[in-house]
């Protein structure tokens, strides 16, 4: 069996926390705040633009993601792909409106498929700093802290976006996002013992045998394999409401783009205790039923949103949806990673990781497409985009009422 690439230290454990606060970050800062307003304000784009370029980076991700997983896990190795991954990512951001339109609409799409396939070793390496008793509390505290990158991302934006313009903001969030990811590659382990590298070809093959292996696999576990169908419901839903929460606001809603930047603030405020709660929570009543009360309040909160412009409803509420969503985006990754954590074996860990965010990616193709089909290619608008989001959230967690954990 081969050493941790991380210590169960404070140092340890403290890099791996940080490093959730770049990643946060680029979700938030990037994906969901600048890059679809410089796409729909400055470039001519619009709610089709923006989704077919996340749909198209998550077929990607679809694809290489049970191969990079599989990788990690025949080579025993999870931080140099991190790095790679994460390092290469970080310079395409920074590139982007350097260029082109085109080409960095292509940055962009580059930068989301390493984040992403880098999530893959980063999830895993929380097997490495906790046990079974504490990996709730490890990995709330992580995205409690994580929610700190995504303040950094606001508080950016506000200083920034109307004085310095987007594409500074690329420049500079992506030299944060180095500053928090560095902590995380000065501490791993790099020199693993008793670890056998195949000769390049055998392991290729061997990783996608075993890539399409760990899918079919899948439906033997029962709870497994429903927690992976109702995942790629609800979150189709969650992760296409994050990403164009600002253009909803801004357009359907007709808030200014401070007040949007300033009720995401207040979310992500509450949403930095929440994953302390939570972790305690999944700790002491398990994953998998917290998981199930994440769900429903996603099919509560985007319906709420898509409810409240229809029928006038005061304004004051959207300051609530703000904090709803800060509170159970933290629960909802609280409560995940330590359910695929129980579903795995030790040496499985990147495999299974890899199976849960194919699976993430999958929905994240279907999630943003449909919004841009519904809203700009069908005509019929943002608020019937996020209704389908809303039912979406509830078959996920209809789905989840099927299975039962372990």
């Amino acid at each position: 069996m081969s050493e941790s690439e991380l210590t169960r230290s404070k140092l340890g454990i403290g890099s791996w926390i940080v490093y959730d606060m770049g990643n946060t970050l680029f979700s938030a800062g990037i994906v969901g705040l600048v890059f679809p307003l410089w796409l729909t304000r400055d470039m001519s784009g619009d709610d089709g633009t923006f989704g077919f370029s996340l749909s198209l980076s998550m077929i990607i991700v679809f694809i290489l993601s049970p191969i990079a997983g599989t990788i990690s896990d025949i080579t025993r190795r999870k931080m140099p792909f991190l790095v790679a991954t994460t390092l290469i990512a970080i310079i395409a951001t920074a590139l982007i409106g350097v260029f082109n339109y085109g080409i960095s609409i292509t940055l962009f799409c580059t930068a989301v498929i390493l984040i992403h396939l880098a999530n893959i070793f980063y999830n895993a390496l929380l097997s490495d700093i906790s046990t079974e008793s504490n990996v709730g509390y490890i990995g709330g505290l992580g995205v409690g802290v994580g929610y700190i990158g995504a303040i950094f991302a606001v508080v950016c934006g506000l200083l920034f976006y109307d004085t310095q313009g987007p594409v500074f903001l690329f420049k500079l969030m992506s030299l944060l996002m180095f500053i928090l990811v560095l902590p995380l590659f000065l501490s791993g382990r790099y020199s693993i013992s008793e670890t056998r590298v195949t000769e390049f070809r055998s392991l290729i093959t061997t990783t996608i045998k075993q890539a399409f292996m760990s899918l079919w696999e899948a439906r033997k576990k029962k709870v497994w394999a429903i927690f992976l169908f109702a995942r790629f419901w609800y979150f189709s839903s969650i992760y296409a409401g994050s990403v164009f929460a600002v253009l909803y606001g801004v357009e359907t809603v007709d808030l200014t783009e401070r007040e949007v930047q300033l009720i995401l603030a207040v979310g992500i405020v509450f949403g930095i205790p929440s994953g302390a709660v939570w972790g305690f929570l999944v700790d002491k009543y398990g994953s998998f039923l917290n998981l199930k009360l994440n769900v429903m309040a996603w099919f509560l909160i985007l319906g709420l949103a898509a409810l409240l412009p229809v029928v006038g409803l005061p304004a004051q509420l959207w300051w609530v949806v703000g904090v709803l969503a800060g509170v159970f985006m933290a629960g909802l990754y609280v409560s995940e990673r330590p359910f695929v954590i129980s579903m795995s074996e030790s040496d499985t860990v990147s495999e299974y990781f890899a199976v849960y965010n194919m699976v993430g990616r999958l929905a994240a193709i279907s999630g943003p497409f449909a919004w841009g089909f519904i809203s700009s290619t069908l005509g019929m608008g943002q608020v019937a985009s996020i209704t389908w989001l809303s039912i979406s959230a509830l078959i996920g967690f209809l789905v989840l009422l099927f299975a039962k954990s372990d």
